[in-house]
């Protein structure tokens, strides 16, 4: 049974566009529309190119698809047009069933978990109405516990004060978590506040169109916060003006509220027992909040969502039609479910582009010889990843021990000099960096304070966190280039970064990763079994 799943939208100020296939109880492909379009959450899209691409993958068409899953279950006005643009796009629709979103969300992450029991927590803008939900699942089955309806919304509170620190809402919430770690909360503030373990947000302070969900907020052409000052708080930041102490402490205080309001919602709902917890939503690609619910709340295993934001909902739909059909695919730790790309797609990309190269017997050893003479290399290998972290397909990669690096990378990657960077670990390593034996961290989701900073100096923030990619033991070649590093260096871990700059996607093929490189000052690309250097260049 093939069912695709699919989130996208025509036109609203929706985003992350996605399209994920899965055959009985296998993830074939998965794709975020944005890798194809080069356009940043691809906001407002359908996701056609990442369609094509997994029914490409699968060899299939869309007329052997046998359900089209699709996360909204409250879009009234939207399946007549979404039928349409399924003969129009590709000559045939199939049935379609429609998702409740947060149901969505928590089957992203319960049901590739491997677990058979465990508690479920969402949390996100909006989707359906809903901007946090609670489930109990078992035996692959979800149940709703309760809902917290719009507008008491953690996600809206993420967004609201991320523009109101003058960056861009429902985009660059992350910048605000790394500036956190640099101030100190004010003792008070009035946005959001608990009620019974349930988040409240203050409604008179925000713009009355935000209840509207007018699409000039997610241009940020419009303020969410009404006043230009919130009580106790300093003025608001204007875009691209300089950042103060006192910004910092806004975003301490931000994070702390989120922190609050996440684990709250957990409290809530935790019972004597419970080990087991998948998180998924847009709010929970807060890593740090995510980390500490594994190091203060106790629970022996949490399974984020390997793509917490609405392009996870395309796989979770489609893993909830499945579950109905009697398919379970076992936990999922590998990412890597887009395009990848032959030797002879390479060679043909250098060859119209006059680059020279050298061959390597060894992809693996060549990168890790690169980065112990200090180089900084762009690592592209095998398939693309799906979800917002690069996990060693479409990796920067440097070397960790060496604060230089932090910054040399982070005028590579053009971004600002207070958010941190996360290693790759050997997972049979992790207890020498952060002192515990039981974690797994495939999708580099969670932050943890570190027990040996030194080996991780680059990776490792401001307040002695970082945030792991636990790469377990295995034939892959990300894992062998690891391996390879720890045995030169003793360090058993590398600097791992997306490779993309700026507001860019991830990238997703050779011409991109060629233009990449020779756009910045990284010393050397490993392109499957081709290596490039500036010294090399066109012919």
């Amino acid at each position: 049974m093939y069912v695709l799943g699919i989130h996208g939208t025509f036109g609203r100020a929706d985003h992350d566009a996605a399209a994920v296939l899965i055959h009985d109880d296998r993830i074939v492909a998965a794709a975020e529309e944005e890798r194809f379009v080069r356009y940043k959450h691809a906001v407002g899209l359908m996701p056609d190119y990442a369609i094509r691409y997994v029914l490409r993958e699968a060899g299939i068409s869309m007329r052997e698809v046998d359900v089209i899953a699709f996360p909204r279950a409250t879009w009234l006005d939207f399946a007549p047009r979404f039928e349409a643009y399924l003969w129009y796009q590709f000559g045939h629709a199939p049935d379609i069933e429609y998702v409740d979103h947060h149901l969505a969300h928590a089957a992203s992450a319960y049901l590739i978990s491997g677990f058979d029991e465990s508690l479920v927590v969402t949390a996100d803008q909006a989707g359906d109405g809903i901007c946090a939900a609670v489930f109990r699942a078992a035996a692959g089955k979800l149940t709703p516990v309760e809902t917290v309806p719009f507008p008491d919304s953690i996600g809206l509170y993420a967004a609201a004060m991320t523009q109101y620190l003058g960056y861009r809402s429902s985009h660059d919430e992350y910048k605000v978590m790394g500036l956190a770690a640099h101030g100190t909360p004010y003792p008070h503030q009035s946005l959001m506040t608990l009620d019974a373990g349930l988040p409240h947000l203050n409604t008179a302070l925000l713009h009355r169109e935000v209840f509207h969900r007018h699409p000039l907020f997610h241009t940020d052409q419009l303020p969410m916060i009404a006043s230009d000052t919130l009580p106790g708080f300093p003025a608001r930041r204007l875009p691209g003006a300089s950042l103060h102490a006192e910004h910092a402490n806004v975003a301490a205080t931000a994070q702390a509220v989120i922190e609050t309001a996440v684990h709250a919602l957990v409290e809530r709902h935790r019972q004597p027992g419970d080990t087991h917890l998948c998180v998924a939503g847009g709010v929970m690609e807060n890593s740090v909040a995510v980390g500490k619910l594994l190091t203060h709340a106790g629970f022996t295993d949490i399974y984020p969502a390997p793509a917490c934001g609405d392009a996870g909902t395309a796989l979770g739909a489609a893993l909830v039609v499945a579950a109905a059909h009697g398919h379970r695919p076992a936990r999922l730790e590998n990412t890597q479910l887009g395009p990848a790309f032959t030797e002879s797609d390479i060679d043909t990309v250098l060859r119209d582009c006059a680059i020279t190269s050298t061959v390597t017997d060894d992809p693996a050893d060549s990168a890790a010889e690169l980065l112990t003479q200090g180089q900084i290399v762009a690592w592209f290998q095998g398939r693309m990843e799906y979800g917002p972290r690069a996990l060693g397909a479409r990796s920067l990669l440097a070397d960790p021990s060496t604060v230089a690096m932090r910054e040399r990378v982070n005028r590579i990657k053009r971004r600002e000099e207070f958010r941190p960077f996360g290693p790759s670990v050997l997972a049979e390593h992790v207890h020498e960096l952060f002192g515990r034996t039981d974690i797994r961290a495939p999708f580099m989701s969670f932050t943890l304070p570190t027990a040996d900073r030194d080996p991780i100096i680059a990776a490792t923030h401001v307040d002695g966190t970082s945030r792991p990619q636990t790469v377990p033991a295995g034939p892959g070649v990300y894992r062998r280039l690891i391996e390879r590093f720890h045995a030169c260096t003793g360090v058993p871990a590398v600097l791992n970064t997306s490779l993309n700059s700026g507001w860019e996607p991830i990238i997703a093929d050779p011409a991109q990763a060629l233009a990449f490189f020779f756009s910045c000052p990284a010393d050397a690309l490993v392109i499957g079994s081709r290596i490039i250097t500036k010294r090399d260049g066109r012919r």
